[in-house]
Order: structure tokens, then C-alpha cells, then sequence
């Protein structure tokens, strides 16, 4: 059967769809100037979401574009067994830091004309020359790299490295030329190439979790504040319509045509949004966390995130709005908006709550579960939870207000601000409902956040700084030596030099040359040779001297400890790989048990084990050990630590220098936590922003009110406490029900990840206080105009 033509109703019904919305687009750009300042309000909102939510649709090209330009780096070791080449390179990493920020650089020799170059330079830099990036320039050649150049002493700097070769522009680089290295090993490699495929990341379940939650806590405040931005200028628009409803437009008329305008508010509000978005790529090289940095020509957003943006702003526009008139009844002579308002129905906003909760309800009982299903069932529960809190919040404004009005208390300004928000219930919870989502998810990834530190880090450890001295960096009989230029640093208060090494019988070493060998192969038995001041830090000893030896167990047992009078062998797989005998060496009937003290020192030099001061075992007889000064700075000596690198680097490149903090928090983390405030403390803001706009635009709407009343010789005074109160009590709910919420929340996701609940009481101070300033900031910039609209020229009329 041939399809019949066209329904000529269908036809007619989109061109009058089409007609409605075109005439309400012309009311947003034609309706003079109330109508532009209404139009731009709109799209002043619109955009700034919009360009927060293209910064989300960047990530990914970001975080990509830095993977790709670290792998470039990434070097290709030659064959195992290989020799020298045409085409090989002797590298080494000589990384570092300087005053908090990391320092990479790496150690080059060419073996042969054609070795490979690392990306961002065109040639190798020769024996005592130094390529460096941008920022490394820049800072040697300031007065806040005195003390850097000092640990590049006799280089010339002969080439800078491109940004081909960096992760991001603020990035501290070098390569530097050497002829020093002597071939692989003991940290030297010999490779072919840079630009290895390197190891995928693979993020576990929590860190996976996090992140999801992180996204939906800071995406979803944007989304509420673009639904509230489409709703400025909402009393105007309505008096307009009823002027329509005059002249013979329907009811269904007035709401294409309010759709319609919106529309237009938020076409102009995703071009502004692209031009904030734009304006905002160049600051945007400044940032750097985790190592991972922007360059402007890497913010490009995903194309299909980009259209699925330019697509879903304008449709929730138009049906944000057609929703809201579904609730106004537009008559010839005005809008029901006036009469009594019919009460909020609670039972529906608790389902969205009720509902995101059973979705995360299977996973907190099983356990995490990965997989894209298991990510998208985190992602709508938790977005399910958040829209609850903003659906929630109207509802507990207007019970709160109602109540509050009951009572009768207050002054003037009370007692106006109460009325105004009685009059306009909608607007009042809706413009806060955003700082709300925000708050309430920041805490709870706060909360995650904390809960997801290590429970067994130590806590309350003195701050140490180590100077940790890899394997051949500087021969064991120098130690004593490079110990003593350390301790001559001012500003360094103790120094103590640590060997450690390990051993094993020579009962169970003869065995295992024995081809009938069935031994069992029991730990060796760890070996730490310092002086007495030092062993004194890592076990609990009272008499010490010279050629003393000491067995230290661990206090909760299970320590397999040698026996006095054993003889044991000084590292033995060290030993066959020199193709020598290890040293044999007895311990003493003299030594002496005691207890380790945990933590006491840097973690990986604590723990049960044989203590032998240098005059019992001589720490030559361990071929390979593993050496370090242990330095306590002095902290009114900020600088010290950079001497000791100075100092470290004149020594060998090969010599690492970590500080240890004394609360034993860890960077990664507490960087997280700040990345989160300070992005949550930005969305804030931006919701400021709106609620700015919106406080402006209700003023305006009560121009004429304002001028009565100052007619009527009401006090400055109280109308500006009246505006304070009309923006406290709203956000003043909204940050109880955040609080509750986002404490709720962040206690589900700890027990789905399976993590104690504790509270970081300060973030949750500065978020909350956050939210607290901006309705301070919101009330002082309204003064301005409530000053200007309080004249009563406001009267007038024509």
C-alpha cells in the first residue's frame, strides 16, 4: 500500500510551533531595554555554565594529550645482553626538586653518531652542556634560582627544549651531557629510543569511585544553575504574556512563546559560554597537578561531548520553561502567580533520593564492582541523590519560612524578608538550590577522600630529610665523608649515616649449592650498620659503644633472628654477581636483644633485624648495600634543604633527597583534597555569580515597591538588612540540608568502598564557609542598586 500525503494538521501544527517560538526569540531581542538587560542576564548565566561544562568536555583531550607527550619520553631499553652501538644512548635520571617543585632531568651519553635524541631538542647536548625547558630558564636566570645554579656548576646552557619535549609549560627540565657514565647498571641504562609504549593506567575501584563522584558532584551544580539561569526575568515575562492573552492568544500560544524566548537566551548564552571558554585556555598553562600540566592547544573539547552540549542547553531551556508555565496560569488580565500558592508535594522529592540510594544499596553490601555498568550505576545514583538534595530544598524553604513567619519575632527587616520569600517561593529556593548540590557533594568526596588514606601510615613521626644514596652513587668508603659536609650545612641539626644490607647462614648458603637441595629458603635476616647515636633511634638500646652488636625483634613477635656465635654470609647474591665469595662474618656470643622502635625513623629503616655498630662489622663487607644520611633540619632554616641538594648533587647525580613531613600525610592526597576545595570553592562562586543575577533581577522587579517604601520614610538601613535575610535564610537551609546530605552521602560510599568514616572537619569549616561568603559578597553588591532603585522618582508612570 503507498503511503497517503502528508497530514496537512501535522504541517500546520509545526508552523505554528515554528511562528510561536520565532515571535518569543523576537521579544528577547526587540522588547527594548529591559528587554536586552533580561536577555543578557540569561545568557550571561547560560555561559558561564556552558564554559564550565566545555572545560569538562576537555579533560579528556587534556588528560590524553599529557599522556601522549610523557610516553614520548619514555625511553626503550637496548636488548638484554646487548653491547654498545651506532644507534644507543647511556642515560640515567638525575631527578630532584626545588623548594616544592619537582625538578626531572636525566644524565646523556652518545655511543655512537646516530643515538637517539629526546623529544623537544634537535641534538644531544655534549659533555658540560645543559638543554633546559622554558621555565627552568627562567628560573636560573632570577634572583629565586640562586641556589639552583649552584647545583649546576661548570654548564653551559646550549639548547632549550621544546614543548614537544614537556608535559606542560611550567614544566622544570634538563638533559645533560656527560661522559662519565662508564655502561648499565646501578641505575645507568642503555636504550635505543624514546617513546616507548609505556604501562597503561589502570585505575583500581576506589580510585575509580573517586573520580566518578568527584565528576558528578562538580557537573551537577552546573547543570541546576543553567536550569535556574533560563527562569531570570520570569515576572516580566509573565505581564507581557498576560498582554498577549489580551489580544487573543491561548494558553498553549503563550507557553511557545515564553519557550521561545528562552530559547534565544540560551543560544546567546552558548555563544557566550564558548567566548568565556575561549578567554580562559591561556591562564589555564599555569596549572599543574600531578604532573600533569595544559598547554592552550590541548583544551579542545570532545566533539561529541561539544554537540551533545549544544544540543541539551537549548532543549532544557524550552523545557524548563514549558514546565514552569504548566504551574502559571496566564490570563487577559494578569497571572495567578499572586494568589495563593497550592503546598509542595514532598512524596515525589523524596524519591529521587530514595531511588539514587537503592541504586548504590547493591554495591554497598557486595562490594565495589567495576565495569562501565558498575561506573554508570554509581554515576545515576549519586546524580539521583544530588537532584534530590536540590529538589528537597524548595520544599524545606517554604516549611521553614512558613514557620518562622508563625512565630511573629523579629524587627522590620525580618519581617520583609520573610514576606518576600513567602511571595516568591519558587525563586527563593531555587537560586540556592545549586550551592547546595555543590556543598553536599564536595563533602562527600571529601569524606572519601579521607577515609581512603592508608590506615597504617604513621602518624606524629619527627620530619626527617633523606639523603638516599643508590647503589654505586658513592663508594661505601666516602660515605663517612659526604656524612660529614652534610652535617656541616647550616641549618641541618643531626646527621646519621645508615648501611643496610642483608645476610644469610652459611649452613643455608652451602645447602643451596647442594644439587639434593629441599630447604625451605628462609628470609634472610636484615643487616643495619650505623653508629650509636643512630641505633639508639632504631631500637631501644641504653649501653652502647664501639664493635657492640645488637638483635633487634619486633615487639608483636614473629622476628626470625640469627643466633649468636652464627656465622653468616654478607650479601650473597651481590657477591656472585661481582663473580666474587661473599664475606663471611660471625656474630658475636656478646650480642644483645632488644626491641625495634617503629617509626622512628624514615620508614624503610626501621623494622627487627641485626644492628652492628662499623667497628664490629665494617660496612666494606657488604658488596652492594643500601646507604643514606638521615638529617633533622632545622625549620627556621627554610633553605637548608636545598643546600643539602646542592651539596647531594656535587656528589653524585645519582643521589636522591625526600623530605618527610611529620603528620605522615600523603602529597598525592592532601593535593586531591585542595584540587577538590579549590574546584568546589570555584563552582561556588560561579553559583554566586547566578545568585548575583538573580538578586539583581528581583530588585529590579521591585523598582516601584522600593520607591514606596522610601517614600513611605522606611529606613535604608532595614531595607538593606531585609536583602541580607531574604539571601541568609534560603542558603543558611540550604547548607543544613548540604551537611546532612553530603554526610549521608560520603558515608555510603565509605562503606562501599569499605573505609572507616573520618571526617576532615576543617574542609567541611571552609567549604561551608565558602557558601557563607558568597551570600555576604551577593548582599554587598545588591546594595548598590537597592541605593539607586530607593529614590521616589520610582513612582513615576506613564
Amino acid at each position: 500500500m503507498l503511503p497517503g500525503p502528508l497530514d496537512p494538521g501535522r504541517g500546520r501544527t509545526a508552523r505554528r510551533w515554528c511562528a510561536d517560538l520565532v515571535m518569543g526569540a523576537r521579544f528577547a531581542v526587540t522588547g527594548g531595554r529591559e528587554g536586552w538587560i533580561r536577555t543578557a542576564l540569561t545568557a550571561l548565566g547560560v555561559g558561564l555554565g556552558v564554559a564550565v561544562l566545555l572545560l569538562a568536555a576537555a579533560v579528556p583531550h587534556v588528560l590524553n594529550a599529557a599522556m601522549d607527550r610523557q610516553r614520548a619520553r619514555t625511553v626503550v631499553p637496548a636488548v638484554a645482553g646487548s653491547g654498545p652501538s651506532d644507534r644507543t644512548l647511556l642515560t640515567v635520571s638525575a631527578d630532584g626538586a626545588y623548594r616544592d617543585q619537582a625538578l626531572r632531568g636525566r644524565l646523556l651519553q652518545a655511543e655512537g653518531r646516530h643515538a637517539p635524541v629526546p623529544p623537544g631538542l634537535s641534538r644531544l647536548p655534549g659533555p658540560g652542556e645543559l638543554a633546559v625547558s622554558p621555565a627552568l630558564s627562567a628560573l636560573l636566570a632570577s634572583p629565586e634560582g640562586d641556589l639552583l645554579r649552584d647545583r649546576f656548576p661548570h654548564l653551559r646552557i646550549t639548547a632549550t627544549i621544546h614543548d614537544a619535549g614537556l608535559t606542560h609549560p611550567g614544566e622544570l627540565l634538563f638533559y645533560q651531557g656527560s661522559d662519565a657514565l662508564l655502561g648499565p647498571g646501578d641505575g645507568v641504562e642503555r636504550i635505543t629510543a624514546f617513546g616507548g609504549d609505556g604501562a597503561p593506567f589502570r585505575a583500581g575501584p576506589l580510585v575509580v569511585l573517586i573520580i566518578v563522584v568527584s565528576c558528578v558532584a562538580l557537573l551537577a551544580p552546573v547543570a541546576v544553575f543553567i536550569a535556574t539561569a533560563v527562569r531570570f526575568g520570569g515576572e516580566r515575562r509573565d505581564r507581557r504574556l498576560a498582554a498577549l492573552r489580551l489580544v487573543g492568544a491561548d494558553r498553549a500560544t503563550t507557553r511557545r512563546i515564553a519557550a521561545g524566548e528562552a530559547l534565544a537566551g540560551a543560544l546567546f548564552g552558548l555563544l557566550t559560554g564558548a567566548a568565556v571558554f575561549l578567554s580562559c585556555r591561556v591562564p589555564l598553562t599555569g596549572i599543574s597537578l600531578f604532573g600533569i600540566g595544559v598547554f592552550p592547544s590541548d583544551v579542545v573539547p570532545d566533539p561529541v561531548l561539544t554537540g551533545g552540549i549544544a544540543l541539551a542547553v537549548p532543549l532544557c531551556s524550552a523545557g524548563v520553561t514549558l514546565l514552569t508555565m504548566r504551574r502559571v496560569t496566564v490570563e487577559p488580565l494578569g497571572v495567578t502567580r499572586a494568589a495563593p500558592s497550592i503546598r509542595r508535594r514532598l512524596w515525589w522529592r523524596l524519591l529521587l533520593p530514595a531511588a539514587g540510594a537503592a541504586l548504590l544499596l547493591p554495591q554497598a553490601i557486595g562490594g565495589l564492582s567495576g565495569g562501565d555498568a558498575g561506573n554508570a550505576q554509581v554515576i545515576v545514583g549519586v546524580s539521583l541523590l544530588l537532584l534530590g538534595v536540590a529538589a528537597l530544598l524548595p520544599w524545606l524553604v517554604d516549611a521553614a519560612v512558613a514557620l518562622l513567619a508563625g512565630l511573629g519575632f523579629g524587627g522590620q527587616s525580618w519581617q520583609l524578608a520573610l514576606r518576600r520569600l513567602q511571595l516568591t517561593r519558587s525563586t527563593a529556593g531555587r537560586s540556592v538550590s545549586g550551592i547546595t548540590v555543590a556543598v553536599a557533594g564536595a563533602l562527600a568526596v571529601q569524606l572519601l577522600l579521607t577515609g581512603s588514606q592508608d590506615l597504617d601510615q604513621p602518624t606524629g613521626r619527627p620530619a626527617w630529610t633523606e639523603v638516599h644514596l643508590q647503589d654505586g652513587a658513592v663508594p661505601v668508603a666516602r660515605i663517612p665523608q659526604l656524612s660529614a659536609r652534610l652535617r656541616a650545612i647550616t641549618g641541618v641539626r643531626e646527621a646519621h649515616t645508615v648501611v643496610l644490607g642483608y645476610a644469610d647462614s652459611v649452613r643455608h648458603q652451602r645447602a643451596l649449592a647442594h644439587p639434593a637441595h629441599r630447604d625451605d629458603d628462609p628470609e634472610p635476616y636484615p643487616v643495619t650498620v650505623a653508629d650509636c647515636a643512630t641505633l639508639r633511634h632504631l631500637a631501644r638500646i641504653r649501653d652502647c659503644s664501639g664493635g657492640d652488636v645488637f638483635l633487634a625483634r619486633d615487639p608483636e613477635g614473629g622476628s626470625l633472628l640469627p643466633r649468636p656465635g652464627e656465622r653468616l654470609a654478607l650479601d650473597p647474591v651481590g657477591s656472585r654477581d661481582d663473580h666474587r665469595s661473599p664475606a663471611v662474618w660471625s656474630v658475636p656470643t656478646t650480642a644483645r636483644g632488644t626491641t625495634v622502635i617503629n617509626d622512628s625513623l624514615a620508614p624503610r629503616y626501621t623494622g627487627p633485624g641485626l644492628l652492628a655498630t662499623p667497628e664490629a662489622m665494617p660496612p666494606a663487607l657488604l658488596r652492594h648495600p643500601g646507604s643514606a644520611v638521615l638529617l633533622r633540619l632545622d625549620p627556621r632554616a627554610p633553605d637548608a634543604i636545598e643546600h643539602v641538594r646542592n651539596t647531594a648533587a656535587a656528589a653524585s647525580p645519582r643521589i636522591d633527597v625526600a623530605a618527610y613531613d611529620t603528620d605522615g600525610s600523603t602529597d598525592l592526597v592532601d593535593a586531591t583534597r585542595r584540587g577538590l576545595t579549590a574546584c568546589a570553592a570555584a563552582v561556588l562562586l560561579l553559583i554566586g555569580c547566578g545568585l548575583l543575577i538573580s538578586a539583581l533581577e528581583q530588585l529590579r522587579e521591585r523598582a516601584r515597591t522600593l520607591s514606596a517604601l522610601d517614600a513611605l520614610g522606611t529606613p535604608r538601613a532595614v531595607l538593606g538588612r531585609s536583602v541580607l535575610w531574604q539571601t541568609a535564610v534560603p542558603v543558611a537551609l540550604g547548607l543544613a540540608l548540604a551537611l546532612g546530605c553530603g554526610l549521608g552521602l560520603g558515608s555510603l560510599l565509605l562503606h562501599m568502598a569499605r573505609r572507616p568514616l573520618r571526617a576532615d572537619w576543617w574542609g567541611i569549616l571552609t567549604l561551608t564557609g565558602t557558601g557563607a561568603a558568597v551570600v555576604l559578597g551577593v548582599t554587598a553588591l545588591s546594595l548598590p542598586l537597592l541605593w539607586r532603585l530607593m529614590r521616589p522618582d520610582g513612582l513615576r508612570t506613564e
